[in-house]
């Protein structure tokens, strides 16, 4: 790469705010508070939040005229006129609410890109803490009003109110929730309990994890040095199996050395998780989980049902990698191995920017133009530096109706669709913008969230391999496959581990040494035979943080929805043409406005029919077949 990084770009956040000491950080943050104590004083004075059902009443059967409340109540007041004035009150709470929660953002927003770009931003850290103080605040005052919900008529207030009816759905949400909330004061104490009993393990496990060093001598002829997981894990990438073999080995002493603390983090969040997902009506954290990511447990079946059929397929692609690598079957540490027959350029930033907006530009003029803007406007934070976060991210700007990305460009072929996809999630929050929605409009589940990012990718694969040669063919599928490796196999065996868990959480803690044995029998059943026996990774569950959180479980499978989801649009776009363009800016303006069967059913797609994740599931087979065809001609030529 021909810049060093002191020429790279990095992003500027005037236009949020010139700093804290602005006028306009001081009257936003002002303006913060005092719509916070609002909104408070508003609740108080309504009955916002007073007199809530007891727990899971709705699910016991208490009938709409319980849960009304009566005379006494004016928030929740049954008869006519009261519910004239109940709808009133929902549209008025609803605009503090909205106000409330937009100031709250763009200032988290803000605190937030400033501390990624910086950690040693001593200002930045020390403010995002005390508006963090001033969320706890917020998040209970939240939690009144969602109560609240379960008691309101909202297809009566729809009918008064059109802020109350373009919030239709996400209102809806709300008062699902709440429906299966405890009482106030037990969710109260859960809340209260949850630092010291959920959140507390989380961050034992997080300060551990993070912590915590091996000494080891993994590169060839250096002498013993101290080396995190992070590192270690950044290493199964060396060309050198040597290497990728004892950073391999160094991270299950680093991770087995700790195992009781780990398991033990996992016992206490699972059982606190499960059992209150329980207490509050659901099934269980599956359940729970189905409901915050917008999907039902139909469509989760039928896209693992489909999954479960090209096991096989990604099984073929790994073992045609392990032929190319000189080997029968592949070790865990070979699966993110280079190969040495697959060449791909390196790229400058600026070619990286160019054959974006080139790539976007193929499939619309106002995705390229997002992307123009944003390199124009200091959207991109581009160099790795020392206090920089790693890895990648896009930031939505609410009130602003700008986005933020985060990189760390190395110049590589990986870097440029890391980039692609961080322009699809501007995209995506561009399109919410145009359309004007709110804060409350714009929440996506997890499941939607990777639509436009996973596309942009798409785009830029396709139009990659159209004039790749054999080497740079090889590499770009390599690249490809081994994210789709992931996202089927890898992600699958996770989702299993952690079902698993909770089944066995409800009776029991489990050991250390069970939990490495349902892992592994996990990945036995998924990876099959394109992993040497011996040589799977039963510690993945203490790498792992997204099992460590006592707020959202079963984190993984959204992945996959959003991958395999994304390739079925990207079918249809290329099907339809010129009209999927509209339909798709609409799609993703509304993916916090209707559920997720609902937006596919307006392209033809039903995701609890197993055949639309056969059909999306069929692009990736076509691209394994592909990679064995590139990977016969090229075995034993280095």
């Amino acid at each position: 790469m021909e810049e060093g990084t002191a020429a790279l770009p990095r992003w500027q956040l005037d236009s949020i705010y010139p700093g804290l000491g602005s006028a306009r950080y001081v009257e936003d943050r002002r303006a913060f508070v005092a719509a916070l104590e609002r909104f408070e004083a508003f609740c108080d004075e309504r009955g916002i939040g007073e007199g809530s059902p007891a727990a899971g009443t709705a699910a016991r059967g208490q009938g709409p005229r319980d849960r009304a409340g009566g005379p006494s109540d004016p928030a929740g007041a049954a008869g006519s006129d009261g519910a004239h004035d109940q709808a009133r009150t929902l549209a008025e709470a609803l605009e503090l609410y909205l106000r409330l929660v937009e100031l709250q953002s763009v200032l988290m927003a803000y605190l937030s890109l400033r501390v990624a770009a910086d950690s040693y931003d001593a200002e930045a850290q020390a403010e995002h803490s005390a508006l963090r103080a001033l969320e706890a605040r917020t998040l209970a005052v939240s939690a009144r009003f969602k109560a609240w919900l379960r008691r309101v008529d909202l297809e009566a207030a729809a009918a008064e109110s059109e802020l109350v009816a373009a919030h239709r759905y996400p209102l809806e949400r709300l008062r699902q929730e709440a429906e299966r909330m405890l009482g106030q004061e037990a969710e109260a104490l859960a809340a209260a309990l949850d630092s010291s009993g959920g959140s507390a393990w989380a961050r034992l496990y997080n300060d551990v994890f993070s912590r915590e060093r091996v000494r080891a001598a993994v590169l060839a002829g250096e002498e013993p040095r101290e080396y995190g997981v992070p590192e270690l894990r950044s290493l199964q990438a060396h060309p050198s199996e040597d290497v990728r073999r004892r950073a391999y080995r160094a991270e299950l002493e680093l991770l087995g050395r700790h195992r009781l603390v780990y398991a033990a983090a996992m016992n206490g969040i699972k059982g606190e998780v499960g059992t209150l997902a329980r207490m509050r009506g659901w099934g269980g954290a599956l359940e729970h989980s189905l409901f915050q990511h917008g999907i039902t447990m139909a469509s989760l079946e039928a896209m693992h049902a489909a999954c479960e059929e090209r096991f096989e397929t990604a099984r073929s692609y790994l073992r045609a990698k392990a032929g190319l690598l000189g080997k029968e079957r592949l070790a865990w540490y070979d699966l993110f191995a280079p190969l040495p027959q697959a060449v791909a350029p390196r790229f400058t930033w600026e070619e990286a920017k160019a054959l974006v907006v080139e790539r976007f530009a193929a499939y619309s003029d106002g995705l390229a133009a997002l992307a123009r803007r944003a390199f124009d406007e200091g959207w991109v934070d581009v160099p790795p530096r020392p206090g920089k976060r790693g890895g990648a991210f896009c930031t939505s700007v609410p009130v602003r109706a700008e986005s933020r990305v985060l990189v760390n460009f190395g110049g590589n072929l990986s870097d440029v669709f890391t980039l692609a996809h961080e322009l699809g999630h501007a995209y995506h929050n561009a399109c919410r913008f145009r359309f004007g929605r709110t804060v409350l409009q714009a929440v996506t589940p997890m499941t939607l969230a990777e639509t436009a990012s996973t596309f942009c990718e798409t785009l830029l694969f396709d139009g990659l391999m159209a004039g790749a040669d054999g080497p740079f063919r090889l590499a770009l599928l390599e690249h490809d496959l081994q994210h789709g490796a992931q996202l089927l196999l890898d992600i699958h065996t996770r989702f299993l581990f952690e079902r698993e868990v909770f089944e066995r959480r409800r009776e029991r803690e489990l050991s250390p040494e069970e939990m490495c044995a349902v892992m592994e029998d996990a990945q036995a059943r998924v990876f099959g035979d394109a992993l040497a026996d011996g040589e799977r990774h039963p510690l993945m569950w203490a790498h792992k943080p997204h099992y460590y959180s006592s707020r959202r479980s079963f984190y993984n499978y959204p992945y996959t929805f959003g991958w395999l989801f994304s390739l079925g649009l990207y079918a249809r776009y290329q099907a339809e043409g010129e009209g999927f363009r509209r339909r798709y800016d609409e799609l993703l303006s509304s993916t916090g406005m209707a559920s997720v069967a609902d937006l596919a059913r307006g392209f033809g797609i039903d995701v609890e029919d197993p055949q639309f994740w056969r059909e999306s599931l069929a692009v990736v087979a076509s691209r394994v077949e592909a990679f064995t065809a590139l990977a016969a001609g090229s075995e034993g030529r280095a």
